[in-house]
């Protein structure tokens, strides 16, 4: 990579579906110097690396997780390590300074990186001379904490709504529903891996109420009917109550899960998700917590509710990009142009997802919705009238087309407050009315006017200016400053101009009058 030509450590972000794996294995395949280490936040990400590698360079990996631990017999050894970052700090000493010989570390969702058990395990690879690949999603993140305190610089960035735009992910389609019973504007704001978002009791404490859950399940079955449909929950309790809802009063296919295996196994994990991705008359709504974000692709994904309002960008964009891959076989071919990956999406089963967004009665202004992701840098106006846009819409909206619908009205209202502001200046025009006749040679249309004629400083304040035009104060001056003037031709204009304004030099004046 030519970014570590200036770098030691490189940040790549791409969004979700764009092959953030297939980059940084191929860099792999490549590496001459020294051997490659992966780290990986989760577990499914852990065996996905492992894979991708195994496929690409023919070399199954070292695995370091949990009771896996890599071959390190220098004889024996691979030249790829895949890790999980909280094996790698356990123990004492952590586990990570057993791994040698490392000259490239890839972190894997590089965003939730920024803390100091991550930066101690990279910076010990840094110290005996690695280079670090950080590559994420969602580079930025709202905690303010800096990703340039481990990575010196982001060397390439593609979004969402330009992959969308050259038809490498399928476009959104949104919409916002107001939930009356939902009410946030006394949920405080805490610190969270994903940034600043709601402080999670208190935001649970509102989505467990009755009246909330009854209208979350209700807008669900509306507008869901049919479609593979995830529901992304706040609390177990909410998931559970939604799904119970779903399928108690609407007769719908649902089931939850949840990240905590203590009210979740990992069978009834797996079989949930192998009903939902896997069987055409399985679960058709699976309500989650904690889960299926980072490390989950299902392309048949049709729908998602987002049913836990949140204020952490980085957290929406990685729920976002669960619905935003084509389906498979549709775009990843070669020679595909931007047109003909958009036509092949526009002809697929899937042209587009849709994105419904529930907020509170009181739309508070915290809350990221899918405008936010989508209107990238186009700032915070025009993505308040998109949301404007899309919760006055009765059906759902192709983001793309509210973003630039806001953009247009903002700029025509722009134009006609400026315009209206012209009005209001009253000048008087300055001009002087020739009489032209075309028949004399005399009329003044026909004079071609000569500049002034006469003495002009050289240098100073007036440089150009006629001295003739200049003030009696910077005469004075200059006569006063005859050094600075060694021409006797300006000296004397000086000197001339100042008598014909005053009179004769006075009789204690110095012997050569002015200058």
């Amino acid at each position: 990579m030519e970014g570590f030509t200036k770098h030691d450590s490189v940040l790549v972000e791409l969004a979700t579906g764009l092959g953030k794996t297939e980059i940084f294995t191929q860099i792999m395949s490549t590496w001459e110097d020294g051997r490659c280490l992966v780290v990986a936040p989760l577990i499914t990400l852990v065996s996905q690396a492992a894979s991708k590698i195994s496929q690409r360079t023919g070399e199954y990996p070292g695995i370091e997780q949990a009771q896996n631990w890599s071959n390190e017999s220098p004889w024996s050894r691979s030249p790829f390590v895949v890790a999980s970052k909280d094996t790698l700090i356990s123990g004492t000493p952590p586990r990570f300074e057993r791994i040698r010989d490392v000259g490239l570390v890839v972190v894997d969702e590089a965003h939730l990186s920024i803390t100091k058990s991550w930066a101690e395990l990279i910076n010990h690879f840094r110290s005996q001379g690695a280079k670090v690949l950080g590559v994420t999603a969602t580079a930025k993140r709202t905690d303010k904490k800096a990703m340039r305190n481990l990575y010196e610089e982001c060397v390439f960035q593609y979004g969402i709504r330009d992959a969308v735009k050259a038809g490498w992910l399928v476009n959104p389609k949104t919409e916002c529903f107001q939930l009356e019973s939902l009410d946030l504007k006394s949920v405080g704001m805490g610190s969270t891996t994903m940034g600043r978002d709601f402080v999670a009791k208190q935001l649970n404490a509102e989505l467990e109420k009755m009246e909330t859950i009854y209208e979350i399940a209700d807008v669900t079955s509306r507008e869901t009917a049919g479609k593979k449909t995830v529901i992304y929950c706040s609390s177990v309790e909410e998931a559970r109550l939604v799904s119970e809802r779903l399928h108690d009063n609407y007769g719908m296919r649902s089931e939850w899960i949840c990240a905590d295996t203590a009210k979740c196994t990992q069978e009834r994990r797996r079989e949930a998700l192998r009903s939902f991705t896997k069987d055409a008359d399985g679960i058709t709504h699976l309500c989650n917590v904690g889960i299926l974000t980072t490390g989950w692709d299902c392309p048949g994904l049709e729908c998602i509710v987002m049913a836990r309002p949140t204020a952490s960008k980085p957290l929406y964009q990685q729920i976002l990009g669960r619905g935003t891959r084509p389906l498979p076989g549709i775009v990843d071919h070669a020679d595909s142009t931007d047109s003909s990956r958009l036509a092949a999406i526009a002809l697929s089963d899937k042209p587009h997802f849709q994105m419904i967004d529930l907020v509170d009665a009181s739309l508070c202004h915290k809350i990221i919705t899918c405008t936010d992701v989508m209107s990238g840098d186009m700032g915070i106006d025009v993505i308040e009238r998109a949301k404007e846009i899309v919760l006055d819409k009765d059906e759902p909206v192709e983001v793309d087309e509210a973003v630039e619908q806001a953009k247009r009205e903002l700029e025509a209202e722009e134009e006609q407050r400026q315009r209206e502001a012209r009005a209001q200046v009253g000048v008087d025009a300055k001009y002087r009315r020739i009489s032209v006749d075309p028949f004399s040679r005399n009329s003044e249309a026909g004079v071609v006017r000569k500049p002034k004629q006469g003495a002009r400083f050289v240098f100073g304040k007036f440089k150009g200016d006629l001295i003739e035009d200049a003030p009696t104060w910077y005469l004075r001056g200059c006569a006063r400053g005859k050094p600075h003037f060694p021409m006797p031709w300006l000296r004397a204009a000086i000197a001339k101009e100042l008598k014909k304004r005053e009179g004769p030099p006075l009789p204690y004046g110095p012997a050569e009058g002015y200058l």
